[in-house]
């Protein structure tokens, strides 16, 4: 797939990334199991499967589209080659399709949450419902796709998963004949016309520099022979920022209209999704050889880990990250023109009342409790009880987003102070 590579984009300025113009950020599945796990404690099992499964299908029908129109797929099997090639490249394992313009059926190998479920929970937990919503909607896009079906008129039931302890993976795909009403685009070009003035903070130059090896890495990086990214100490996944934002903004609208009481609650899960993101994503890439023969071993230096974590944000496509205020063990101020979440509220959306940046909430909140609490020289390994220990509780740091976009504001900032 090196003819998906040039087509890889960077905004310049903001470092959101883009593929054929439609938006990917990288998270691990850490951050990914918590994010579906949380829609489902927010919404009840089977409306959150159906949040992800309508945000899945629509994000991927948005990319296989730009990339037929891009490299010319015209027909079926051109079309079917793209999509067969396209999931493991990404690092969300393998599927086979068999489509016809009623439907047809997807065998999944290595599906990216579904195996690395089983990998994290599958000793000790046991699951009742199939976790691959995602390659569901990934395969309900590429039917249409492949037979020129308008959008959102095939749905995927997956009967059989290895989360449920299956040998495979296995979904259903049947044509419905309803179309769902296409939203508002939000790729590069809606982008362009949503972002702020471009900001430098402390540390800039290494920062920048970091971030700028860091996206040269990654894009060497793609799926192994199973379709699986393993890389940093986790399992990497080259996602789309569209997939997260409509699944979260979706069920925080479903509590507002429904559930109002419960809206504190719903966002506090969606920011400590952002906390893990960092806990778990940065926190282990800090730590792998790859981060040590790129930059170094952290020398366990707070300013510098907040630093680090900067170039990590912007290096994976999550914005121009900066340190904009720092005083030691005190308060930091982390301030960017846009993140990856700003835009597609704005689009789809419009203008809020309020700060709607709940991953860089959380995860300003888990930069500087990492920076300060955790002893980096000593290896530490980053396990559930760590985390734990870290983030349960009373936290030693609070978390308060003060600037946003979504609301009107220049930038989206978020202050961290000590309590």
């Amino acid at each position: 797939m090196d003819r998906l590579n040039p087509l890889r984009s960077v905004l310049t300025g903001h470092d959101l990334t883009f593929l054929a113009g439609v938006p990917f950020v990288y998270h691990c599945h850490h951050y990914n199991l918590f994010h579906d796990q949380t829609l489902d404690d927010a919404l009840g099992e089977e409306l959150g499967a159906q949040v992800r499964f309508r945000a899945a299908r629509s994000a991927c029908s948005e990319l296989l589209r730009a990339l037929g129109s891009v490299l010319g797929a015209s027909t079926p099997p051109e079309r079917a080659e793209l999509a067969s090639l396209l999931l493991p490249w990404m690092g969300h394992g393998r599927i086979a399709l068999s489509t016809s313009n009623t439907g047809g059926e997807a065998t999944g190998t290595h599906l990216h949450y579904g195996f690395s479920w089983r990998e994290k929970y599958g000793e000790r937990v046991r699951r009742e419902a199939p976790a691959d919503s995602f390659a569901a909607g990934f395969a309900a896009a590429a039917c249409e796709f492949i037979e020129g079906l308008p959008g959102g008129e095939i749905v995927a039931t997956e009967d059989q998963c290895i989360a449920l302890r299956d040998p495979g993976c296995h979904f259903t795909l049947r044509r419905t004949g309803r179309a769902e009403t296409s939203a508002p685009v939000v790729d590069l070009a809606a982008t362009e016309g949503l972002v702020g003035a471009t900001l430098e903070g402390l540390d800039e130059a290494r920062i920048a520099a970091i971030a700028a090896g860091l996206r040269d890495f990654v894009k060497g990086v793609a799926g192994d022979e199973r379709g699986v990214i393993a890389a940093f100490g986790v399992f990497v996944t080259m996602h789309l920022s569209n997939y997260y934002n409509e699944t979260i903004y979706e069920a925080i609208h479903h509590v507002e209209r429904s559930q109002p009481a419960l809206l504190p609650v719903a966002e506090t899960l969606f920011r400590e999704a952002g906390v893990q993101c960092v806990f778990n994503t940065f926190g282990n890439m800090l730590l792998s050889p790859e981060w040590e023969g790129l930059v170094g071993a952290p020398s366990g230096d707070p300013f510098e880990l907040l630093s680090s974590c900067c170039a990590i944000a912007r290096g994976l496509g999550f914005g121009h990250w900066i340190l904009h205020e720092y005083d030691p063990g005190k308060r930091l101020v982390l301030r960017a023109p846009v993140d990856y979440e700003v835009p597609f509220y704005l689009r789809r959306y419009g203008r809020s009342g309020k700060p709607r940046c709940y991953v860089l909430q959380g995860a300003a909140l888990a930069m500087a409790v990492l920076a300060h609490q955790v002893r980096w020289r000593e290896s530490p390994r980053l396990t559930e009880e760590f985390y734990l220990s870290l983030f349960r509780g009373k936290v030693a740091w609070a978390a308060e987003q003060t600037l946003c976009p979504t609301r009107g504001d220049a930038c989206c900032e978020v202050v961290v102070s000590a309590r």
